[in-house]
């Protein structure tokens, strides 16, 4: 069978609008750094990690893994139904779902927020007076590709992704960026997002191959007391 071959940054650029230096064409290693490389740092602060490992056994910087609860895998655990690790995740048992690890196929990660502010103009005076109110959610999007092994269209990713999206819950992100902004004290240490959409972009000529971008929200817990 000849060998699929196809240009991811091209992919995204035609998917997505713009060029991204996160996509090398031949999948080769960051330059300057190996496996093998001294002092290669694995690990981000929170011990996320740098790197994985793609489907077809390529390295890759900076995964994005989502943890989720498929009840669905419950039923067949319970059921005793073998094997249960979709994707590239890992999962543990639990009496409302099966607890799983998913990591994004090749995302590009962008992190974004905005503050509320109260601008109050001043009477014969330029300008205005600021009364900074909060720092709203930090919006957290992915985009990637989905990508058979096989010249095939990638179904059993594509509804792994379905079914995470319709969490109606928060879920765990582990990323070495994303945590910089969400794991922190002031937030309990929380890593919690809630998805709020879910796309997947027209593609043309690539039968095994489907961008997705995922948009994201940051959840803070919050300790209600009551006055009553």
């Amino acid at each position: 069978m000849a060998a699929i071959t196809f240009d991811l940054a091209d992919l995204f650029e035609r998917t997505f609008g713009y060029k991204t230096p996160a996509f090398d064409p031949k999948f080769s290693a960051i330059i300057g750094q190996t496996a093998l490389s001294p002092g290669r740092k694995e690990n981000g602060a929170q011990g996320s990690p740098y790197y994985s490992n793609d489907a077809l056994g390529h390295e890759y910087y900076m995964p994005v893994t989502l943890t989720y609860t498929d009840s669905s895998q419950d039923s067949e655990l319970m059921a005793g139904e073998g094997n249960f690790t979709p994707g590239s995740g890992n999962q543990a048992g639990g009496s409302t779902g099966v607890l799983t690890k998913w990591d994004l196929p090749y995302p590009v990660v962008s992190i974004s927020s905005r503050k509320t502010i109260v601008e109050t103009p001043l009477t014969s005076r330029r300008g205005t007076v600021k009364e900074l109110i909060n720092i709203m959610d930090y919006e957290i999007i992915v985009k990637g590709f989905i990508i058979s092994s096989a010249n095939e269209f990638p179904e059993a990713d594509v509804t792994t992704l379905r079914t995470i999206y319709e969490q109606n819950t928060a879920l765990s992100i582990q990323c070495p960026l994303t945590d910089i902004f969400l794991v922190r004290p002031d937030r309990s240490g929380s890593d919690q997002v809630v998805i709020r959409e879910l796309s997947f972009p027209s593609i043309n000529g690539v039968k095994n191959v489907r961008p997705y971008q995922l948009r994201m929200v940051s959840d803070e817990p919050f300790n209600l007391v009551s006055i009553s």
